[in-house]
């Protein structure tokens, strides 16, 4: 019986080194199309990304020369070259002001607040500059490290009928409140 045993194994180690050995071959051509001969399904698409920002940019702080002081008017004007006509049309300019010229309270232009009478301060833009004044009740001198700072948004590349409606829109439905400096900054990557 040891020897059947032994005669048994010696066959099965051949039958194992044989089928190894012959596996070593060319692969061979393809098979053929499936019955139908077409493609499976296609995937569905995904959804589309959020717009881009890359062309979003801020100025660096703006220290004005007021055109008027211990007065109920001043005005300062600003040159920036990408404030054109098409850009007023379609664009978004976002104005803020440190008002007390120390960093610690930037506030979204307009701005009204209270100093021995009522205190506005806005902006505009024209083509080719932005404008800053302020206009009081009375007689008055600002603050003479107040600074302003803007951020320009071009409208993205879809053909909305308001582009510029479309940017705040955007901006609305992320979360960011446009009087926030900070939120604003911190949503396109922009230094503070």
């Amino acid at each position: 019986m040891k020897t059947t045993i032994s005669k048994l194994m010696y066959v099965i180690l051949l039958a194992v080194i044989t089928a190894f050995v012959s596996c070593n071959g060319e692969i061979g051509p393809a098979g053929p199309a499936g019955a139908d001969g077409t493609d499976g399904i296609d995937g569905t698409d995904g959804t589309d990304g959020q717009d881009g920002n890359a062309n979003v940019t801020a100025s660096a702080w703006i220290t004005p020369t007021w055109s008027a002081t211990n007065s109920t008017y001043g005005q300062y004007d600003y040159t920036e070259a990408a404030v054109t006509t098409d850009f007023m049309n379609t664009g978004v300019v976002l104005s803020y002001t440190d008002w007390t010229g120390l960093g610690q309270f930037v506030f979204a232009l307009p701005y009204t607040f209270q100093d021995g009478g009522t205190v506005s301060i806005n902006f505009d833009m024209q083509p080719g500059k932005i404008e800053w004044w302020f206009q009081a009740d009375h007689n008055y001198t600002p603050n003479a490290g107040a600074k302003f700072r803007y951020v320009l948004i071009p409208a993205s590349t879809s053909k909305s009928a308001n582009p510029q409606q479309e940017i705040l829109y955007n901006l609305d439905r992320a979360g960011v409140d446009v009087n926030n400096y900070y939120q604003v900054m911190d949503y396109y990557g922009l230094e503070y």
